[in-house]
């Protein structure tokens, strides 16, 4: 790896370590420094925004759906480090879910969908609420290994 990038923004010649991570960029970097990302991220969003969040996507409720057979995973967590989390982990062949794992085996055509958007105190709450649905729908389609159904176990 080159010790210099260029900044597409400012157009500094700068070390590695003042660019972000990215691992969807040739070199696993940001195009843009560090400094202009914030700057960059300051005027689209404004404070109110963290860096966490925007890091991550946001909170929420997902599915992983398989866009072949129509059979699909439902969870939580933080948006974009969960949709990272199982492309890489089924690719690898690697998934605790054996279900959604032998799937992607035969049919590795998977669509990361976000249901709803919440504030992380929700997150269990609202995951069991949509499995819960699902199951009672179609729960032959459910790839999700441990469907508990009784409400008081709430704790992640």
């Amino acid at each position: 790896m080159h010790p210099m990038k260029t900044c597409n923004k400012c157009k500094e010649i700068l070390k590695y370590d003042k660019f972000a991570k990215n691992r969807s960029q040739k070199d696993g970097y940001e195009n843009y420094c560090k400094s202009c990302k914030n700057i960059y991220n300051q005027s689209k969003y404004g404070s109110k925004f963290t860096k966490l969040y925007l890091k991550k996507g946001g909170y929420g409720i997902y599915k992983m759906l398989n866009l072949e057979t129509g059979d699909y995973y439902i969870g939580k967590g933080w948006l974009n480090e969960r949709k990272v989390d199982h492309f890489t982990k089924l690719k690898a062949n690697k998934h605790s879910n054996q279900y959604m794992q032998k799937l992607y085996t035969i049919s590795p055509n998977f669509e990361f969908q976000v249901i709803e958007k919440c504030e992380p105190e929700f997150g269990s709450l609202k995951e069991r609420t949509y499995i819960i649905e699902a199951f009672l729908k179609e729960e032959n389609k459910l790839l999700n290994q441990h469907v508990t159904l009784r409400w008081n176990k709430l704790k992640d």
